[in-house]
């Protein structure tokens, strides 16, 4: 009887240790990495200069610095570099383990500020109309907007045009830019509006670079059904102090617009504007780039910097 009590007990000390064993297999294989976000400003000279020497023209999207894992004391970097993106592996001794090339998908980073941009707009949910307005845009053919500077002028015009994006039929806004009386630039942008919310969502927009009157580039031209692209909002329908959302999503354009102020008045060669917003625009590209614009209830853009609304209705 005791004989076979010992014999049931090895059996017994076996499987817990062959248990414990497995389990202790299991907690290595499961082991995460713990990583920490660095500041671009914070990474060390030796890395810094790593990376200046790999991509003398890339510019930091990310840094990770790895604490626990495999490899603690290595660097994460992810690097746009022209119209491409990278993933860089540098160790702590500043050498380059790997890198390697990503999609320059349209990635959405956060400012510096650490401030969060609406990147989803449920646009799936949308019945999308290229004819209508809401109380800050009007997207109705004929309908235009002049503003001019001392030595700028931009004539919008809502044209009879529209052009499919993807699935969704879009207005052609055309925007003529003048600088001391020559053309600069013609672009003509694709809009849509959400019937259901009356967001005004922008799917890109074909652009003409003029010099001495002949066309020299095409910047900043993007289409929302391309490889890595969506639509943004241009203007929501409904207006909420401090929010903050994209308004084109690209490779190459990443505009963006924080409502700034929601009770402007305003004094312009076309009058007095009262319940005004004011938006601050930037770019996810050039984060320290900025700029202002005011729109009017019922009329819309009246100032674009120090461009003020000279005249605005319908056009034959």
């Amino acid at each position: 009887m005791k004989r076979k009590s010992n014999a049931l007990y090895a059996i017994v000390v076996a499987g817990l240790s062959a248990m414990l064993l497995v389990a202790g297999s299991a907690s290595d294989s499961t082991a995460q990495e713990k990583k920490v976000m660095v500041s671009p400003s914070d990474l060390p000279a030796a890395i810094a200069k790593a990376i200046r020497q790999a991509f003398p023209n890339g510019r930091i999207l990310k840094i990770e610095k790895e604490v626990e894992g495999e490899d603690p004391g290595q660097y994460d970097v992810e690097i746009r570099s022209g119209e491409k993106e990278y993933e860089v592996e540098i160790s702590p001794e500043a050498e380059i383990i790997e890198t390697k090339e990503v999609t320059a998908a349209a990635t959405i980073p956060d400012s510096e500020q650490g401030k969060k941009w609406t990147e989803s707009f449920g646009e799936e949910d949308c019945t999308f109309s290229p004819t209508g307005r809401n109380r800050f845009f009007i997207l109705e053919p004929g309908y235009q907007l002049v503003l001019q500077s001392p030595t700028e002028k931009v004539a919008i015009t809502v044209l009879n045009e529209t052009k499919r994006i993807g699935n969704v039929e879009t207005r052609i806004v055309e925007e003529r830019e003048q600088e001391k009386g020559k053309l600069k630039e013609v672009s003509r942008n694709f809009f849509a509006i959400c019937r259901e919310h009356g967001d005004v969502f922008y799917f890109g927009e074909e652009v003409d670079d003029y010099e001495d009157g002949k066309i020299v580039a095409h910047g900043g031209a993007w289409r929302a059904d391309e490889r890595n692209s969506r639509a943004g909002i241009m203007m929501p329908g409904t207006i909420l102090l401090g929010a903050r959302h994209y308004q084109e999503i690209a490779p190459n354009a990443m505009d963006r617009a924080e409502i700034i102020s929601d009770d402007v008045s305003m004094k312009t060669p076309a009058g007095k504007f009262e319940n005004c917003i004011r938006i601050e625009e930037t770019t996810a590209l050039d984060p320290e780039e900025k700029c202002y614009k005011t729109y009017a209830p019922g009329v819309g853009l009246i100032q674009d910097e120090d461009m003020l609304l000279i005249k605005w209705g319908t056009v034959e």
